[in-house]
C-alpha cells in the first residue's frame, strides 16, 4: 500500500493536518447551526429524548484505554428544531504512535420498556416504565433529531495491542448532508496496560439459531448458501464481542437415516457448523446442549428430544426417558458422537448439558442420565446451570462444570470453592434473576450493572459466564423487549431475552449499548488477570474498591472512572 498522500507527506502527517485545521474552523460551523446542540455525556449513562442540553455533560472529553482493548464514547444531540440528515464522521485519531484509525460510529436506537423489572428498589431503576430507553445500536445514517428532544451517537475506539502510549487527539465531524455542522475534538489517553490476547474467561450467551426463528427474521432456510452465510456472520460477530462457547447441538445438526432398520448418523452439518464459528474466531468449547429437557413445573417428567424410526423413515420425538425409545437412541447416538469427536480431536473441547437448572427432585434421572454420559463418552466433561440454595451434592461426581446463578450462592462460597478443590470449574450466570440491588444486564438497570459482572469473575475466581438470552427476540423486538416465556407463563424483565438485534439487511446482528459494556467489562476483568500476575494485592485491593459484595457495588459512573484510571495506570506500572 502508497503510504504517501498526494501532498508527498506521509498519509498519518496529512492526517493530523487536516484534523488541526477542523478544529480550527470547529466554533464558525457550530455557530452557523445554534439549533443543533451537542456535548459529551459518559459512556456509562443512558441518554433520555427528554434530557436537557448538556444534561450529565462530561467536564472534559478526554478517555482512558489500555492496548488490545474498546473505548466507548458518547455524544449527545439536542435539536430546537428539527434536524434532519445527519451523519457523523470519525476521523483517525493521531498522536505519537501511529494513527488509531478502528473508530466506529453507531446511532443509539430507542426500544419500547413497558414495566420495569419486578422487586426492585426504585433507585436501582435507571426510570420508570412505561417509557423509551436507549439500547440497540444501528449503523443507519442519516439520522434525524426531532423538535426538542435528545438522542445519542456511539463511538467505539478499538486500541490495537502495539499502540504506542500516550495522548491521541480525534475528531467527529457532525454534517448535515455534505454540509459541516461542526467539528467536535475529544482526546484518548492510551496507557501501557494491554489487555492478554485472549482473554482467559469463558463467555456463552445462548442463541436461538431454530429454523422458524431464522426464517423470521432473516428468510433463510436452514443449510442453504444464505443459511450458511448468516451462520458465518453471527459467528464473526459473536467473535469480536469475546464469546467463546458454539453453541452446537448434534441432536438438532444431525442428519439420520435408516440402513437395514437402523439409524445411522451424518454430522457434516454439526462439523461444518463447529468448523465456521471456529474460522470466525469463536475458540470452543463446544455446547453440545442438553440430554433432556421437561416443562418449568414442579414433577414434570424429564423428556429426551429423540431420533426413532418409523414406517421405515427417521422423526425426531420427545420421550420421556424412561420410555425404552429414548434410552434406545441415548445408548446408540453419545457412543457415535464421542468417535467423531475423538476423530476430530474435540473430546476435551466438547462440553455435554444434562437438563437446565436440575433440582433435587429430578435426581434420580438426572444421575442416571448423567452417569451414562460418563460410561459412553469418557472425555467429555459435562456443565450445569444450577440454582445454589439447594443441595448440590447430586452433582458433585456427575457434573464438572457448575455454573450457579448470581444471587443463589451469597452464602454458599466455600460449596464452590470445595467444588473447585475437587477439580472442577465454576462459572456463574444470569437470567431472569437476580433482581434488587444485584447487578444484571436488564434494560431498566445501569449500564454499570452489566460493566461489572466480570469484576466479579475476578473477585471470586470464577472462571466463566453464561446468560440464556443472547437473541430470543419476539415479532418486535424493537417494540417488545419482554417477551412471554414458558407457554405463556413467564413474562421476562425488559431485555432479558436478547442483548442484540436483528440486523436483516447485512444478515447478522447489531449490538446494544449493553452488549458494548459487556465487552468493556470483560477487558477489565483482563486487565486485572494480567495485574495479578505481577502483583496480586494490587489487583485485589483495586477490584475490592469496585465491588465490595454482591449487593455493595460503585454506582456512580465517575467513581467508575477513577478506579478504572487505577486499574490502568497499576496495570501500566507492573507492564
Amino acid at each position: 500500500m502508497n503510504e504517501r498522500s498526494c501532498c508527498g507527506h506521509p498519509r498519518w502527517r496529512c492526517v493530523a493536518l487536516v484534523a488541526a485545521l477542523l478544529l480550527a474552523a470547529g466554533s464558525s460551523a457550530c455557530a452557523r447551526r445554534s439549533k443543533l446542540d451537542y456535548w459529551f455525556v459518559d459512556a456509562l449513562e443512558k441518554v433520555f429524548p427528554e434530557d436537557a442540553a448538556g444534561a450529565r455533560r462530561l467536564e472534559r472529553a478526554e478517555f482512558d484505554a489500555a492496548r488490545n482493548s474498546h473505548v466507548s464514547i458518547q455524544l449527545a444531540l439536542r435539536a430546537r428544531e428539527a434536524v434532519g440528515d445527519l451523519s457523523v464522521d470519525a476521523l483517525p485519531l493521531t498522536g505519537p504512535g501511529m494513527p488509531i484509525e478502528s473508530v466506529s460510529v453507531r446511532s443509539v436506537e430507542y426500544v419500547v420498556v413497558t414495566s420495569n423489572t419486578p422487586n426492585t428498589p426504585e433507585e436501582e431503576l435507571v426510570r420508570k416504565a412505561p417509557a423509551l430507553f436507549p439500547d440497540a445500536l444501528l449503523d443507519e445514517f442519516p439520522l434525524t433529531v426531532k423538535k426538542n428532544q435528545t438522542r445519542a451517537v456511539w463511538i467505539t475506539v478499538t486500541v490495537a495491542a502495539n499502540q504506542e502510549p500516550g495522548l491521541y487527539r480525534g475528531v467527529l465531524r457532525l454534517r448535515q448532508g455534505a454540509e459541516p455542522l461542526a467539528q467536535i475534538p475529544y482526546r484518548l489517553r492510551v496507557h501501557a496496560a494491554t489487555v492478554p490476547s485472549p482473554v482467559p474467561l469463558y463467555i456463552t450467551n445462548y442463541f436461538n439459531l431454530s429454523d422458524s426463528h431464522l426464517q423470521q427474521f432473516y428468510g433463510c432456510a436452514q443449510y442453504s448458501d444464505a443459511w450458511w452465510e448468516l451462520m458465518r456472520n453471527i459467528a464473526g460477530f459473536m467473535g469480536r464481542y469475546y464469546q467463546t462457547s458454539i453453541g452446537a447441538n448434534p441432536v438438532r445438526l444431525v442428519e439420520p437415516e435408516v440402513v437395514g432398520g437402523t439409524l445411522r448418523y451424518d454430522f457434516s452439518n454439526f462439523e461444518r457448523f463447529v468448523e465456521t464459528f471456529q474460522a470466525a474466531g469463536v475458540p470452543g468449547p463446544i455446547e453440545g446442549g442438553n440430554l433432556m429437557h421437561r416443562q418449568r413445573v414442579r414433577n414434570a417428567p424429564l423428556m429426551v428430544r429423540a431420533w426413532v424410526v418409523e414406517g421405515g423413515r427417521a422423526v425426531q420425538r420427545d420421550l420421556e426417558r424412561t420410555d425404552p425409545r429414548a434410552q434406545a437412541f441415548l445408548r446408540a447416538f453419545l457412543p457415535e458422537l464421542h468417535r467423531l469427536l475423538e476423530r476430530r480431536g474435540w473430546t476435551k473441547l466438547y462440553l455435554q448439558g444434562i437438563l437446565d437448572e436440575p433440582h433435587e427432585w429430578e435426581r434420580e434421572g438426572f444421575v442416571e442420565t448423567a452417569e451414562l454420559v460418563r460410561r459412553l463418552m469418557p472425555g467429555v466433561r459435562t456443565i450445569e446451570p444450577v440454582g445454589a440454595r439447594q443441595d448440590l451434592g447430586f452433582m458433585e461426581k456427575t457434573v464438572d462444570i457448575w455454573v450457579p446463578q448470581l444471587g443463589t450462592f451469597d452464602d454458599r462460597l466455600d460449596v464452590l470453592e470445595a467444588h473447585g478443590k475437587r477439580g472442577g470449574e465454576v462459572w456463574f450466570y444470569t437470567a431472569l434473576s437476580p433482581r434488587g440491588r444485584y447487578m444484571n444486564r436488564f434494560i431498566d438497570y445501569s449500564l454499570l450493572k452489566t460493566r461489572l459482572l466480570h469484576w466479579i469473575n475476578f473477585k471470586h475466581d470464577f472462571k466463566g459466564f453464561l446468560h440464556w438470552g443472547g437473541n430470543y427476540w419476539g415479532p418486535e423486538p424493537f417494540k417488545d423487549t419482554q417477551p412471554v416465556i414458558n407457554e405463556g407463563r413467564t413474562y421476562l424483565p425488559p431485555g432479558d431475552a436478547y442483548i442484540v438485534y436483528p440486523n436483516r439487511l447485512r444478515r447478522t446482528f447489531s449490538s446494544s449499548i449493553r452488549l458494548e459494556q459487556m465487552r468493556e467489562g470483560i477487558d477489565d476483568y483482563g486487565l486485572l488477570r494480567a495485574l495479578a500476575g505481577r502483583d496480586a494485592a494490587a489487583a485485589r485491593r483495586i477490584a475490592a474498591e469496585a465491588v465490595q459484595s454482591f449487593t455493595e457495588y460503585v454506582r456512580e459512573p465517575a467513581r467508575f472512572r477513577e478506579i478504572h484510571r487505577g486499574l490502568l495506570e497499576a496495570a501500566s506500572a507492573a507492564h
